[in-house]
Parts: structure tokens; C-alpha cells; sequence
């Protein structure tokens, strides 16, 4: 894919080299999703990103590759144990499907239920909590979605972001919220920063364990199983 252009290119260097100068801008993040998706995001809350060492192929096979999911989702949350995560519908991402994510908490075992609002093979993927019954997030805050954008600014090198969309539920919540805009972007540099470390060892794999999947955009939908 070619290197994007215009205003979101602009946002996208933003966010990478000062991550504060991209909240004073206009959210590109939301517009993009809002073309593949139905569903509006939330109030733009931050985003991080991270330059790994690894085509973009890969990064992405292993974005949407579930068994991994876990490792770096729940990264900088010590109080649990991931435990696994599945597609309801098939192997890996699909506008529409929902990915469960499982986790054992000093309570007893958690799941997380996520649905896909776009997703665009190699270089978008958006995914919205639809439901979060064991508290695994920061209480206070609802409608929460995770986008991620993937560009190659040097072949051999993906740049992966990770931008947080939500609202407080409540105005008590409102009124804590720059505590709550800390510990979101801490999660997203923990989760980045573990998904780098198994995107490289991927990439120093010769035949690395991830599904056979579509990273680029055909226009022709996934069979399903």
C-alpha cells in the first residue's frame, strides 16, 4: 500500500514523534473507521505507536492472529492471568465478529467480548467493547474502542498505532478523567511495546507460527467456516 497522504499523514507523524500535538487535532482515527463501520466512535481519548522491525504482512497476520491476543491486550495488568481468545465466527478478523478474550483474576475466571467494527487487511483494524461483565478495564468509562492503523514508512519496517476512543459514564467520572487518560496511555505503551517484541521474534522466524490470511484488501469477502 502506499504511503498515506494529505492530513491523516500529517496526524499519523504527529502522533508518533509527539503523541500530545495529535489531541489538539482533528481525529482522523474516528473518520477512518466511520467509512468502513456504522457505529460512531467515542470522544478521541489518545494514541500511541511504535516502529517495529517487521514487514507489515506480518504484523498484521499477527495483529488479528487471537492465540496472541492476550499476551499483548492485557500487558501492564498485573492483577490478572490471560487465559486465551477466539473469533465466534472464524480464525481471525471479520467485520461484525466478536473476539472473546479470557483471563483469570484473583476473583475467578473473566471474559472480555469484543466486536469488529472494520477491518482492512494490512492496514486498519477497529475493535469496540461490547461488554466487560468482570471489570478487566478501568471502571468509570464506557464505550471503549481500540483502533489500530498500520503504515510502512521504510520497507522492512511497520509502524503500528494504537489510537483509544471512550466516554466517562458518569460526571463523577468526568471529573477524574485525567487519571483515567494516564492509565489508558500506559496500557496502550505496555500493549505496543509487547506486541513489538513478538512481531520481531516473528520476524527472525523462518516459517513463524501465524495463520495463512488475506493482508492486503481484495474486496472479496471471507468465506466462512
Amino acid at each position: 500500500m502506499a504511503a498515506s497522504g494529505g492530513p491523516f499523514a500529517a496526524a499519523l507523524l504527529a502522533a508518533c514523534l509527539v503523541p500530545g500535538l495529535a489531541r489538539a487535532q482533528a481525529d482522523p482515527w474516528a473518520a477512518r473507521v466511520r467509512s468502513r463501520s456504522d457505529t460512531a466512535l467515542a470522544t478521541f481519548q489518545g494514541v500511541d505507536c511504535v516502529s517495529i522491525h517487521a514487514p507489515r504482512a506480518l504484523v498484521w497476520r499477527l495483529l488479528v492472529a487471537p492465540e496472541y491476543a492476550p499476551k499483548w491486550f492485557f500487558a501492564g495488568m498485573p492483577a490478572l492471568l490471560p487465559r486465551g481468545a477466539s473469533y465466534k465466527k472464524g480464525p481471525t478478523a471479520e467485520k461484525g465478529d466478536v473476539l472473546t478474550l479470557e483471563a483469570t483474576t484473583l476473583e475467578g475466571p473473566r471474559h472480555l467480548d469484543l466486536v469488529v467494527l472494520a477491518a482492512v487487511p494490512g492496514q486498519l483494524l477497529s475493535l469496540l467493547v461490547r461488554s466487560d461483565g468482570g471489570d478487566l478495564l478501568d471502571k468509570g468509562i464506557e464505550k471503549l474502542s481500540l483502533t489500530f492503523v498500520l503504515d510502512s514508512p521504510v520497507v522492512g519496517t511497520t509502524d503500528l498505532y494504537l489510537a483509544m476512543h471512550y466516554d466517562p459514564d458518569s460526571p463523577f467520572s468526568a471529573i477524574l478523567s485525567p487519571g483515567a487518560v494516564r492509565r489508558q496511555h500506559e496500557r496502550r505503551q505496555a500493549s505496543l511495546t509487547i506486541f513489538q517484541l513478538l512481531a520481531e521474534e516473528a520476524a527472525r522466524m523462518k516459517d513463524p507460527p501465524l495463520h495463512d490470511m488475506p493482508v492486503t484488501e481484495t474486496g472479496i469477502p471471507r468465506a466462512r467456516k
